[in-house]
């Protein structure tokens, strides 16, 4: 026991010094950054090998960062502040604890994320605090397939949490975020919680709401009432929290499972009278669905007159971002111009590609050949229509490199002083190019009709529809 008491007086010691520390840094530093606001940023929980802290470094970088805000230097003392709370920040969402980092370095806001599966998806969940207020102003969750992804998309996440950070939600009214509740066996715990917090920031996003979100004050209220033991209906429940921490309005969530199915439950209550403002419920098989779900929950909860059309507008939108969005899937329409270096000398080429799975696409054209290096031809022209299976490995940025292999008919024909001979030909293809830009495309082919051979180089412009 008396070690047990040593060891905390030791981290009691060491916090006040830190904390001492980070006071005086704090005060050096903003007298030499007067009219931008501060920006604490944390490292980023979830990843492994330093990833987090490289993320937040990556986001202090960021031009609009820097242009709105004053960052606060990432030094060794941040990094020992945030490392000794760790051990009470579970993934950095207790906003009162990610406020006292912020208020131990003097920063207005502060920006925390983290990183983590759900399904068949990687998530990096990003949030700014309102250091002053406690308010989750703003989120973000944006999904990646490496960890090499994420610089890329800081760029948008900052744009993002500067808008918001630029809003003034003095006089909206205040959502206080309840502690999320599994109702029985069957469901993913973790997943569900994931939700929750997705569905958090969809609401806070709408600008409808002062969101306040889940923090240990509210804890300290819940246990001062008694909340789960004490017999509250969850409207008398709504209205003694809602008063404890000064809301006028609270959010409940829940996730039971039924059957096969999971159904996520949320509704919001006046604080005044405990009485419904609004509900709604989504079900979902699989954590990936009710990812796409919390969107549409989250407008029927904040905007039930333009719901139905808005979620209608939102389903196009991930329709075609699902059939278009993905960049392993070459889905284009384009024109080229091209050579056989025999007969036919020139060739135009319509093209188009479908991919409705990744990594490879179909695609289908047609050849228009014209001039004819035989003797003697006085006119020559063919067409070749043809389709190709193809496999597509997408560059970094754009575009990408494909190879494949199909087939076609060349109907064509020779004039000759004689008389017409007419061209009736089964052929085979294999090919092979790229795609630069999403714009310019190279090709080669081989055909052949089992008894020659003949060659196609061709260059032309490609629409990729995106």
């Amino acid at each position: 026991m008396e070690k047990f008491i040593s060891r905390t007086m030791q981290k009691t010691i060491i916090l006040e010094k830190l904390f001492i520390i980070a006071l005086f840094i704090g005060c050096i530093d903003s007298a030499f950054s007067q009219g931008k606001p501060r920006l604490g940023i944390l490292p980023f929980s979830g990843g492994t090998d330093g990833d987090g802290e490289t993320i937040a470094t990556l986001f202090s970088f960021q031009l609009d960062i820097q242009n709105s805000f004053t960052v606060v230097p990432r030094t060794s003392v941040l990094k020992a502040v945030t490392d000794e709370q760790n051990f009470q920040m579970q993934g950095y969402t207790d906003s009162d604890t990610i406020a006292r980092i912020g208020r131990m370095f003097n920063a207005n806001f502060v920006v925390s994320g983290h990183i983590r599966r759900l399904g068949d998806r990687s998530l990096v969940i990003t949030n700014i605090i309102n250091v002053e207020t406690f308010e989750q102003l703003a989120g973000d969750y944006s999904e990646y397939r490496t960890i090499e992804d994420i610089p890329a998309m800081l760029p948008n996440i900052s744009k993002k949490l500067i808008a918001a950070s630029q809003r003034n939600n003095s006089k909206l009214p205040k959502l206080a975020v309840a502690p999320f509740n599994v109702a029985n066996t069957g469901v993913n715990a973790q997943n569900a919680e994931a939700l929750a917090q997705i569905l958090t920031i969809e609401i806070a996003n709408t600008g409808k709401y002062s969101v306040l979100p889940r923090t240990t004050t509210m804890q300290a209220a819940l246990k001062e009432l008694n909340y789960q033991t004490q017999g509250y209906t969850a409207e008398e429940g709504a209205k003694a929290l809602g008063k404890a921490i000064n809301a006028e309005y609270i959010l409940f969530a829940e996730a039971r499972s039924l059957g096969n199915m999971n159904v996520f439950t949320a509704q919001i209550l006046h604080v005044e009278n405990a009485s419904l403002l609004a509900g709604d419920s989504r079900e979902y098989r699989i954590v990936d669905d009710g990812i796409k779900l919390m969107p549409e929950l989250a407008l029927l909860l904040t905007d039930q007159k333009r719901a139905a059309k808005q979620i209608a507008i939102r389903n196009r939108e991930r329709s075609h971002a699902a059939m278009f969005g993905d960049p392993a899937k070459f889905w284009s329409i384009g024109i080229s111009a091209g050579t056989s270096f025999a007969t036919p000398w020139i060739i135009g080429m319509i093209h188009g590609t479908i991919a409705p799975f990744r990594n490879s696409f179909l695609e289908l054209g047609i050849d228009y050949g014209m001039i004819s290096r035989v003797t003697d031809v006085e006119q020559y022209y063919s067409l070749y229509p043809f389709i190709h299976a193809a496999v597509f490995l997408p560059f970094k940025k754009s575009g990408g490199w494909y190879i494949g292999a199909g087939g076609g008919y060349m109907l064509g024909k020779y004039t000759f002083p004689e008389g017409d001979i007419p061209v009736n030909i089964f052929a085979v293809d294999a090919t092979t190019g790229m795609n630069i830009g999403n714009i310019l495309d190279l090709s080669y082919t081989v055909r052949s009709n089992f008894k020659s051979v003949n060659h196609k180089v061709a260059i032309g412009y490609t629409h990729r529809f995106k």
